[in-house]
């Protein structure tokens, strides 16, 4: 209960940094249904209080991915590879939360440790890279 706690914390911290803009509704849509989704197959393997928890659990990483993802528009070109390391990190970071889940409430996944862990250690790594800012020559130049 206090892992998730602290979790669900860490999504609140991730979503904050992410940011607001731009909105990108779609992206929202899809993650409010990916998510709706994974917490109505888990609905059933649930009980107690984790009914709930889980669910408010689901809706927070699902928060977090969707902003990580909005911040990405490969269409308008406005794209980096620090936001393109968000994506992929916060991608694998529901990936290894929702290894986790199955795993602990729903059924024996194979080889789950390994799942967990490589999934979870690579989306910390390209989280935090997402923070490095990155400039070529050009824009140096016209800083100097």
């Amino acid at each position: 209960l206090s892992g998730l706690l602290m979790f669900a914390i860490t999504h609140i911290l991730y979503s904050s940094a992410f940011g607001m803009k731009p909105l990108n509704l779609k992206a929202g849509l899809v993650f409010a249904l990916i998510s709706g989704l994974c917490y109505s197959f888990m609905y059933s393997y649930l009980s107690g209080p984790l009914t709930y928890l889980v669910g408010v659990y689901v809706a927070l990483i699902g928060f977090m991915g969707w902003r990580a993802i909005a911040r990405l528009q490969l269409c308008n070109d406005l794209w980096t590879w620090t936001k393109l390391s968000a994506c992929i990190g916060a991608v694998l970071f529901i990936v290894s939360d929702l290894s986790i889940a199955v795993n602990k409430f729903c059924f024996p996944v194979p080889y789950s440790r390994a799942i967990i862990m490589a999934t979870y250690y690579a989306a910390q790594m390209l989280i935090a890279l997402s923070a490095v800012e990155c400039r070529d020559e050009t824009h140096l130049k016209k800083m100097n």
